[in-house]
């Protein structure tokens, strides 16, 4: 590892917006407006369970759609036919952010937790869930398989991976889901006909079986991409300043800054293209990439491109659920190349790292999740 030196569309005017197209218009943000994820809290077992499993009623929400529509009547059928398309839309997007807002609760074991209250703790560093049988059985580590109810109204899993912990998820279309530590992903049941959604908060690769007439969305709190059948990762920590997709195979579709009616952007990417939408700038800018540097961590490697030591840092202790305190701040911005194996224990990884960055690493006395990186002389 070497170091290396440092037209959105006009808005209409609202002037010039008749009664009835200023009241559709400030019903439309209001309906629009992304809900911000809380920020993970401990709390007790029982708040955990407190709404998660509640069942979502579609007829109730298509009648709400049909009364919304009703009461913009003035506004232009075209405009009218979108509006009615995107409230029935953001509802599933909403529905589901609104239950991983309930898991706030990071357990230290990867738990799936089931439409029906039931809480399924896998032990195992990297676990796997299976969903077979159109999701009526889940397969948990290869050793146990539950059942689950899939008629009816939809219902949705969440499936929590702490620090420290991976896990693969097989949904029962097949589609193969990789997700990272620090990762929540939220579910149907049973997907019908016609689309395939999921919500996510950390980061996951996914592996979409194709499926021409059911497209899959993967929803986040800044962003949204839609594809038929591809692979790609998403990244959308709730500390980080971004969110990120970058695409391996395929194509997908993002849209961008959805909080508002006239605020929505498609971008289309190729593969080796990552897209960081910035939360703060509300920018969204695509670059190309050596992709490994993004997906390596699903296969238990680290590649870095250039990567800065701060982020380098962020992702080990992300992976290990370690805390690493680096003595000297300013040298989180200087930048390395190379690749680390993420071995089984931290001390080897951080042990490389010191050796090639120059740096010097120890653990905390009585506290094995702490270690500190400080400077002693850097290879030029």
């Amino acid at each position: 590892m070497k170091r290396k030196s440092n037209k959105q569309e006009p808005i209409p005017d609202p002037e010039h917006l008749t009664e009835q197209e200023r009241v559709a218009g400030e019903r439309s943000r209001l309906l629009f407006k992304t809900l911000r994820n809380e920020t993970f809290s401990a709390t007790e077992k029982d708040a955990l369970w407190n709404q998660v499993g509640e069942t979502i009623s579609q007829k109730k929400q298509r009648s709400f759609n049909t009364f919304w529509i009703a009461a913009a009547a003035s506004v232009t059928l075209l405009l009218l036919a979108g509006v009615g398309y995107l409230v029935f839309y953001e509802d599933s997007a909403r529905v589901m952010q609104d239950v991983a807002s309930k898991a706030r609760d990071i357990p230290e074991e990867t738990r799936l937790i089931l439409a029906d209250k039931r809480s399924i703790n896998l032990r195992k560093e990297n676990s796997s869930v299976v969903y077979q049988q159109n999701g009526a059985l889940i397969q948990v580590d290869s050793s146990s398989t539950i059942g689950q109810q899939v008629a009816g109204d939809q219902q949705f899993n969440t499936l929590i991976v702490p620090y420290g912990k991976r896990s693969v998820l097989t949904l029962s279309d097949g589609t193969r889901i990789w997700l990272n530590s620090g990762s929540k992903l939220v579910y149907p049941t049973h997907f019908d006909k016609g689309q395939r959604e999921v919500y996510l908060e950390g980061q996951a690769y996914f592996a979409v079986t194709h499926a021409e007439n059911a497209p899959f969305y993967v929803h986040t709190k800044d962003m949204e991409v839609k594809v038929l059948g591809t692979e790609f990762d998403v990244s959308a920590y709730d500390d980080d300043a971004y969110t990120a997709t970058v695409l391996t195979k395929g194509s997908v579709e993002l849209t961008t800054q959805r909080q508002t009616l006239f605020g929505s952007k498609k971008t289309k990417i190729t593969p080796g293209t990552r897209a960081i939408f910035d939360q703060q700038q509300a920018v969204l800018q695509t670059q190309q990439v050596d992709v490994q540097e993004y997906v390596s961590w699903k296969d238990g490697s680290l590649v870095l491109n250039v990567a800065p030591l701060g982020e380098i840092l962020r992702k080990v202790m992300r992976y290990y659920r370690v805390d690493i305190e680096l003595k000297q701040p300013e040298l989180a911005g200087v930048k390395f190349r190379g690749s680390l194996i993420l071995q089984d224990d931290v001390r080897d990884v951080l042990k490389g790292l010191a050796l090639t960055t120059g740096l010097n690493y120890k653990q905390q006395p009585n506290n094995e999740r702490r270690y500190v990186l400080e400077e002693s002389t850097i290879k030029q």
